[in-house]
């Protein structure tokens, strides 16, 4: 079992300086950040003010820069506007008007990440609300969430059996037998249903499903 050591309080100002610098040489922070990390290290107010001014004039500290690496990397790792703008917030950074002029292609940034996840059409109603709810939670707007999905099916042939395909392979894996009786029947209803499949498309799957054994039986 591991513990995290305490952190060992700065004894002068040349303490604090070195941790300020051991953290910047690790990766580029906001001032919020960095004020935080060295207050961790001490209380002195003082102390923490003229190392964070140090690094502004060294150019250690640049805010602007640091905003802008922050925002080129969470769109390369394919965020959309609304997670970059909560992060960028938790970073001590008001983004009202940085997205005014905005180019960055958030669509096809929403298409990437469902290509990763995907391998198939986005066709099946409960896949769609996954997929939907895993874009929302990258930060995606609802509209771009939707034109990403369409962008990502035009990738797959279009194959309107595939959603019923899918209904009969869950079908076959769950049901051993044909569908006959009306306690399986509802069963087999609560079953598709339940995993986004509208009354209609189940009832055919079903049906589908019922044929394809019997034909196995004869």
């Amino acid at each position: 079992m591991s513990f995290n050591k305490p952190i060992k309080p700065a004894k002068d100002i040349d303490g604090v300086r070195r941790s300020a610098f051991w953290h910047l040489g690790r990766r580029d922070h906001s001032e919020k950040e960095l004020r935080e990390k060295i207050g961790r290290k001490t209380d002195n107010q003082e102390w923490i003010d003229k190392v964070i001014s140090e690094c502004f004039e060294y150019g250690y500290l640049n805010d602007a820069r640091f905003v802008e690496n922050f925002i080129r990397s969470a769109q390369n790792r394919g965020f959309g506007v609304t997670r970059i703008k909560r992060d960028l917030l938790r970073k001590g950074f008001d983004s009202k008007n940085l997205f005014t002029n905005d180019n960055f292609d958030y669509v096809c940034a929403a298409a990437a990440l469902l290509a990763a996840k995907y391998n198939k059409r986005i066709t099946n109603p409960n896949i769609k609300h996954k997929a939907i709810a895993f874009l929302q939670g990258k930060g995606h707007a609802f509209d771009n969430i939707l034109k990403a999905i369409e962008l990502h099916n035009e990738a797959y042939p279009d194959d309107d059996g595939d959603a019923l395909s899918e209904a009969v392979a869950l079908l076959s894996r769950k049901f051993k037998m044909a569908i006959n009786d009306q306690s399986s029947q509802n069963k087999a209803l609560r079953f598709l249903i339940s995993r986004g499949y509208t009354f209609s498309d189940t009832a055919d799957a079903i049906k589908l499903f019922n044929e394809q054994m019997n034909k196995d039986v004869r």
